[in-house]
């Protein structure tokens, strides 16, 4: 069964292109054989572009949350969580044989170095992935380095795949996809002349290709002959930039799917998947009904995939009812300086409460406490409406190994110490368990101590306590 939720959406400019948008959530598993299979509503729902287009979820590098990105895994987990798409990036090596990275180098995600173009296939088969979004300090994982070839046969049937750094050696994918029975999977994409586009869609009607539009090159939808491209990759730093005037998303939503990506600041301006879980309208909402986004990447496939769902994103990852609290991380206790908290370093940022000395900043959408040292404390007064054993997390995010310390203070002066561990990027908030403990109904208050004699470096957006038993 097809799950459906519309929104109800602001008209802000833009009725006529997102009037209404039909979020819809596909099966997981593969339907009987007198429907559709899974790929094939998939397939339809990419070619279907008019204002009820079911909203499309893309996996950015995968779900890198669960494994590291651009491995099978991720591939693996994208689909299982949710995502239609899922994005990859393709470099050649040396000897001529495609592979999945990021970056011009293998530096970042595995644990070895060098140029991928410089690099032989085999060289490259013999790192290891690092978790998550890598980093030299994260942890090196089991995971090796896929060829284009075996993401592909790993994901047909289930999604597609959004071929991103792979424009230059699109003649040599195309032939990956062929020989692989997905030339139907793989969305092409790129910001080359018109004709260049249009010759290579020409090869086989099979091809889908998405373009990518920015400032400079606003004027290009309504140019191309013939067959159309099946979306455009709008890029916007500025809701007044030209590529998202209604005129042009209307003349792009005649033909073509509106894709635009919310993983940080400066893609789609500053309406991100952070901004978005603190306020749909902050991003998603906004992008679906203002600019009119029926396909979305993300980082938080999860996430949107709720929200699609009709969930409500200020209860996100909370139990029911009573069951959990949430405390932020710049709602600390009032008082100021050695009262509600101790900080040992002028203010580098002040997205909130400017006239105190805690760095409160701006993580692409998340607002949360930054540059934490050792030495510093906060102190969080709470209320628990139901008595019983909470788990106590804390939302947190770092690139560092070890990342921090924390020893949580229940107003003894002594408390549980509990490790802050590497989430892979100071952008990655990730909700790691602190302790378990025992509360009782009413007024709670906690003091989050930064020991003096530890390594700390990370990010707080905030603490979560779910209740677990009784």
């Amino acid at each position: 069964m097809i799950r459906k939720f519309r929104c109800g959406l602001t008209a802000m400019g833009l009725a006529t292109v997102a009037t209404a948008v039909t979020l819809t959530s596909l099966p997981a598993s593969t339907a009987a054989a007198a429907t559709p299979s899974r790929f094939g509503r998939i397939h339809a729902n990419l070619l279907e572009h008019g204002p009820k287009a079911p909203l499309m979820i893309a996996a950015h590098r995968g779900q890198w949350r669960d494994a590291p990105e651009n491995s099978l895994a991720a591939i693996g987990a994208a689909v299982e969580d949710g995502a239609e798409i899922v994005e990859i990036d393709v470099r050649p090596t040396r000897d001529g044989h495609l592979v999945l990275m990021h970056d011009e180098t293998v530096d970042r995600t595995t644990d070895g170095t060098g140029r991928v173009a410089d690099l032989t296939l085999a060289q490259i088969k013999a790192l290891h992935l690092r978790q998550g979004l890598g980093g030299r300090q994260s942890a090196v994982t089991e995971h090796t380095v896929p060829t284009f070839e075996e993401a592909m046969r790993a994901v047909k049937g289930r999604a597609l795949v959004n071929l991103d750094k792979g424009w230059p050696v699109r003649e040599r994918m195309y032939e990956v996809l062929k020989s692989t029975g997905t030339v139907d999977h793989g969305l092409f994409k790129g910001a080359p002349t018109v004709e260049e586009a249009a010759a290579f869609m020409a090869k086989d009607p099979e091809i889908l290709y998405m373009h990518i539009i920015d400032d400079a090159t606003a004027g290009t939808p309504g140019t191309f002959p013939g067959r159309q491209p099946v979306a455009y990759e709008i890029v916007f730093d500025q809701p007044e930039d030209p590529q998202v005037a209604p005129a042009t998303l209307e003349k792009i939503a005649r033909h073509s799917r509106v894709w635009i990506n919310s993983m940080w600041y400066g893609l789609a301006a500053r309406y991100t998947d952070e901004a978005s879980l603190r306020d749909e309208n902050l991003g998603w909402q906004t992008l679906a009904g203002t600019y009119g986004a029926n396909m979305i990447q993300t980082d938080n496939v999860e996430a949107l995939d709720h929200w699609r769902d009709g969930g409500d994103l200020s209860r996100y990852g909370r139990q029911p009812g009573h069951r959990t609290v949430r405390v932020e991380g710049e709602d600390y206790a009032p008082g100021g300086e050695g009262v509600g908290y101790h900080d040992l370093d002028p203010n580098r940022c002040t997205v909130a409460r400017p006239e105190e000395g805690v760095d409160i900043c701006d993580l692409e959408g998340a607002i949360a406490v930054n540059w934490i040292r050792g030495g510093e404390w906060l102190k969080y007064r709470f209320e628990v409406k139901k008595a019983g054993l909470y788990q106590v997390s804390a939302r947190v995010s770092s690139p560092y190994s070890p990342a921090g310390t924390v020893v949580l203070d229940w107003g003894t002066g002594t408390g549980t110490t509990a490790p802050i561990a590497n989430t892979t990027s100071h952008d990655a908030l990730t909700l790691q368990p602190l302790e378990r403990r025992r509360l009782a109904r009413g007024t709670h208050e906690l003091v989050l101590r930064m020991p003096q004699d530890a390594y700390q470096n990370f990010n707080l957006d905030y603490l979560q306590l779910d209740l677990i038993g009784r």
